[in-house]
Parts: C-alpha cells; structure tokens; sequence
C-alpha cells in the first residue's frame, strides 16, 4: 500500500517569474498510518538539486488530495531527471515495523 504521485511524467513549462520552470505535481494519499510527504528533485546520478514549491514537507491527510507546483531554475532545467515524494512517520505513531514510501516520476523531455 502506497500513496500516488502523478503525473508519471510531467513536463515545466515556463513560470511567471523571469529564469524560472514549473510543473504542477498531485499526491494522493492512500495510507492511513502516514500524514506527512517530503518533495525531492533529482538528477539522473540521484544528487539533489535545488528546487522551490509550497512547501517542501506537507500534511495530506488519509484518502486527499494535495496538489503542488515544483519551480526549477531555468539553469538547472537540463538536468531535473526524477521528482520525488516520499512517506515521512511521526516518531509516536511507530508501532511495530514503519515502511515509508517513496514515488518518483521521471521527467518528460
């Protein structure tokens, strides 16, 4: 059981700011022991690269929906491979084994 992370291959446009990319990203969580999702953007190595959206950690309750934009900066558009988001388990509700989820899409060139 996971949560969904789409689109599965999304594709930025250009952004109302001057040197900045969007695209628009929807999770929808399908877990009841989770609240939490962390966004990541990396490149095909897997390194991390800078990004800025809402909010990097956000709360999605049980069975909603949370939509998100991703801004990349222009300079950094040729190399976005994967955006990412995964589970994150509050300390106090562990009880027994915690499996944390993570989906990555892979960006459309």
């Amino acid at each position: 059981m996971a949560h969904q992370f789409v689109p599965t291959h999304p594709k930025f446009d250009i952004s109302f700011v001057e040197g900045v990319w969007y695209t628009k990203m929807e999770l929808f969580n399908k877990r009841s022991d989770v609240q939490f999702y962390e966004l990541s953007v990396y490149d095909k190595e897997w390194k991390s690269i800078p990004f800025a959206s809402e909010s990097v950690l956000m709360r999605v309750k049980y069975l909603e929906t949370k939509k998100v934009n991703v801004y990349i900066k222009e300079e950094d558009l040729k190399n976005v491979t994967y955006i990412c988001s995964e589970s994150r388990i509050l300390k106090d509700s562990i009880q027994g084994t915690a499996v944390t989820s993570r989906i990555c899409s892979k960006v459309n060139r």
